[in-house]
């Protein structure tokens, strides 16, 4: 095993450059060298396929500079996965080579499942789609992985000589960090499941479930700041730098895990701010997210008329390609293209070139940025139990009584959520931190020994109405306000500060 180039810093950056090795010039990290089986990886169609999956899906149509990919970010978090094992090698040697190789292509793997316009296709087509499905783009990601090994015979070699045809469990390791997974009662004993008990802290790098602070975000974060000209005050460098493991004590005994240095929480907070921040300007931007409503009605129309192709030469509908690896690898952002100017497109019946054409008309709009318009917001209280099962009623209240020329086919309603990762949990409470002087003892860290100036609530929900036709923007605001106003005087705690705004109706 190669040994780690360090910069000036003297931070680990990745194996020194080796025969086959491949170097990637990043505008975020610098020069990344990347080598052996995540080469392989990297130079296959499934994981090329990343190169045509917009970072932030609608994003891209509010802001001209977001047009990075999930290839480069998958890059940016093998780099960082692989540098912050090798600073917690260097001060925990029991952290084998192996593992950092796992945690390696973990990192590089673990966006192998999103869909076309990434979150877009997982968080709001699917769930219309396919109602009551619990699929998400990790699972997806898993078996995107086993169908990129089966059907690149080189990285399926490769993969049998790192794992020595799977006695070592090092393929099952890293499906395990993609999903981040913690044990539960019920599991057997030994192999991946013993790997969660004895060493927890190798799910805290890039799927961390317990604390959200992970490689993943560190790049997403950096990269989208960088991308869209919005400030990260998140410096992850000097996160790792000061990392180390220590062992905890936990129920069932003492367990190493990653611990940052007690000063280093400002930083953190930090870093779950600019989560916010991006959530707020950019990620939920009210324009994004009527881009991507469009995009989603859309996809929804195309459903019935589109076939890709599958296993076995099956013609799989958009929303069955989650079942089917071969059709999901043709899926990217493309096809809102072919379905605009359709290439191969299957019919069933003459019915259904009807929906294509409402199809094409909703990216036709997309196009001249006729859009969604959002005609109204509202402010939740902290104690409104307000959920998405409610937005029926809603609904129900807009259209009644039932108007003549529009229905609620003509409005998208959405609960919006700013928060700092744990929903309304401060998410340091779950962090484990030591002192400079006390190297080898963990401790949490109570938010007030922090700071006296802290959020007092790490989390605002809230509620939007879309008007997806000009001429109803008005009515649809009016009836809104009269609903939000109601929901004003109902009783809540807390509720005397509500903010109702009504948008103007101009299109942006």
């Amino acid at each position: 095993m190669s040994t780690p180039q360090e910069d000036q810093s003297g931070i680990p950056r990745g194996p020194v450059k080796e025969s086959g090795s491949k170097i990637f010039k990043d505008p975020v990290h610098g020069t990344i060298t990347v080598t052996g089986l995540c080469v392989k990886i990297i130079d296959t169609p499934q994981f090329q396929r990343l190169r045509y999956l917009k970072q932030l899906g609608g994003g891209y149509f509010v802001y001209p500079g977001a047009a990075h990919n999930r290839f480069e970010h998958s890059i940016g978090t093998y780099y960082l996965a692989g540098t912050f094992a090798r600073i917690l090698q260097q001060e925990y040697p029991d952290l084998k080579d192996d593992e950092i190789t796992c945690i390696e292509i973990a990192g590089l793997c673990h966006d192998l499942g999103h869909g076309p316009f990434s979150h877009v296709f997982d968080n709001l087509f699917i769930p219309r789609v396919v109602p009551g499905s619990e699929w998400k783009h990790e699972h997806a990601s898993v078996d995107m992985l086993d169908h990129l090994i089966n059907t690149n015979e080189d990285v399926k070699e490769a993969f049998k000589k790192f794992d020595e045809n799977g006695t070592r469990g090092h393929l099952e390791l890293i499906k395990d960090l993609i999903l981040g997974r913690k044990n539960s009662a019920g599991e057997p004993k030994g192999g991946v499941h013993e790997m969660r008990g004895e060493k927890p802290f190798l799910y805290e790098i890039v799927n961390n479930a317990e604390t959200g602070i992970d490689v993943d975000k560190w790049d997403y974060f950096a990269r989208d700041c960088h991308m869209l000209g919005i400030k990260n005050n998140f410096d992850h460098d000097r996160y790792m730098k000061l990392a180390r493991i220590i062992f905890v004590e936990e129920e069932g005994g003492k367990v190493p895990r990653i611990c940052a240095r007690d000063k280093e929480a400002y930083n953190l907070y930090d870093m779950f701010h600019t989560r916010e921040t991006l959530h707020r300007r950019a990620y939920q931007h009210q324009v994004t997210r009527g881009v991507e409503l469009m995009i989603v009605d859309a996809l929804r129309l195309a459903d019935e008329t589109v076939r890709i192709t599958g296993s076995n030469g099956k013609q799989q509908k958009i929303s069955e390609c989650i079942n089917d690896m071969a059709a999901y690898s043709h899926l990217n952002d493309s096809i809102l293209q072919f379905v605009e100017d359709p290439i191969n497109l299957g019919t069933e019946n003459d019915s259904l070139p009807d929906t294509l054409e409402q199809a094409r008309t909703i990216i036709r709009r997309l196009r001249t940025r006729d859009l969604y318009k959002c005609v109204g917001q509202y402010t939740l209280s902290a104690a409104d139990p307000f959920t998405q099962d409610d937005i029926p009623g809603i609904r129900e209240k807009i259209c009644s009584p039932t108007m003549a020329t529009w229905d609620d086919k003509q409005f998208e309603i959405v609960l919006t959520s700013f928060d700092y990762g744990k929903k309304k949990d401060d998410p340091l409470t779950k962090a484990w931190f030591y002192r400079k002087f006390e190297p080898a003892k963990a401790f949490t860290l109570p938010a007030d020994e922090i700071s006296r100036m802290l959020p007092k609530r790490f989390q605002e929900r809230g509620i939007s109405i879309y008007s997806k036709q000009k001429e109803f923007e008005v009515e649809i605001a009016r009836r809104f306000k009269r609903w939000s106003d109601e929901r004003k005087m109902e009783e809540f705690p807390e509720n005397s500060g509500q903010q109702v705004q009504m948008p103007g109706v101009s299109n942006q």
